[in-house]
């Protein structure tokens, strides 16, 4: 009679060689590390643009904040994107690293975005000249963190199918090897 899926499984977690340190030892794990940020990768230069922006754009938010020309729905916007940004429920959460910041960066971006466009020009004008942004930088960064988005999910998908292809491959080894013969007898 076969096995099942589960009596084989059971059965290579019950076998001693699955826990003998020389079996596992034998397990190979290179190349599954992940491969080193290329020098001048476009993508990440293109957000580490946007990060050495972020604190004009929270002098910007602060400065938008306190100034009594800015309308009620701007400063709305920004405390909305400041809500977001800072509370621990949110879409992507927080404790993923690096995702996790990307979409609160994203919000905050857009909840500036927004505060800014529904000023009047001349307020909206004065604000970013003295923040020192440029009205396109908004679409610029934007722009950047999806674009990181995407580059981390590609980086994230070839890792992890190489994880599965090793891993798969070396438990199909280790059964063939180890697990099984001593099965038969």
């Amino acid at each position: 009679m076969t096995p099942t899926y589960a009596e084989e499984a059971a059965s290579i977690v019950a076998a001693p060689e699955a826990t003998d340190p020389e079996v596992v030892n034998q397990i190979d794990l290179t190349g599954l590390e992940t491969e080193p940020v290329a020098e001048g990768n476009p993508v990440l230069d293109r957000f580490w643009v946007a990060i050495k922006r972020l604190p004009r754009y929270l002098k910007l938010a602060a400065n938008l904040a306190r100034d009594n020309q800015v309308p009620v729905t701007s400063k709305a916007a920004l405390v909305v994107g400041g809500i977001y940004t800072i509370s621990p429920i949110d879409l992507v959460p927080g404790i993923i690293p690096v995702a996790g910041q990307l979409d609160d960066l994203a919000v905050l971006l857009l909840a500036i975005r927004t505060a800014i466009r529904s000023c009047p020009p001349e307020v909206a004008a004065r604000h970013l000249e003295r923040a020192g942004i440029a009205a396109e930088d908004f679409d610029a960064d934007l722009d950047s963190v999806r674009e990181t988005v995407f580059w981390l999910g590609t980086k994230g998908y070839r890792v992890s199918k190489k994880f599965v292809i090793r891993g798969g491959n070396q438990i199909t080894r280790l059964w063939k090897t180890h697990i099984r013969p001593s099965s038969l007898n």
